[in-house]
């Protein structure tokens, strides 16, 4: 990814979401991995499960993991000889974050 891949993305995300992905990732966007992605899906996913993710307030949060999820299989989908096995791994990894 480049230094600054979230402004690359086509479409943008919006503003809001651009930030919130940001902040999931702790600030750090440059040279981010579809693991560094996913596990920061994972992060804020489990955030979410532990709070009332069924308010209006959540829902920034959830796009957020929808985004970084996209983009971690997109990620992942440019290197062949991984993107299959990695799309398993991430649909298990995020199907028992909060069990």
């Amino acid at each position: 990814m480049t230094a600054d891949w979230l402004s690359d993305l086509d479409p943008a995300p919006t503003k809001e979401l651009a930030s919130a992905m940001r902040n999931a990732l702790g600030g750090a966007t440059e040279n981010q991995t579809a693991n560094d992605l996913l596990e920061a899906a994972e992060r804020l996913l489990d955030k979410v499960l532990r709070t009332d993710c069924e308010s209006r307030a959540s829902a920034l949060d959830l796009l957020t993991v929808d985004a970084l999820m996209t983009h971690a299989l997109l990620l992942s989908n440019k290197d062949s000889k991984r993107s299959e096995s990695f799309a398993e791994e991430a649909m298990h990894r995020v199907a028992t974050v909060w069990q």
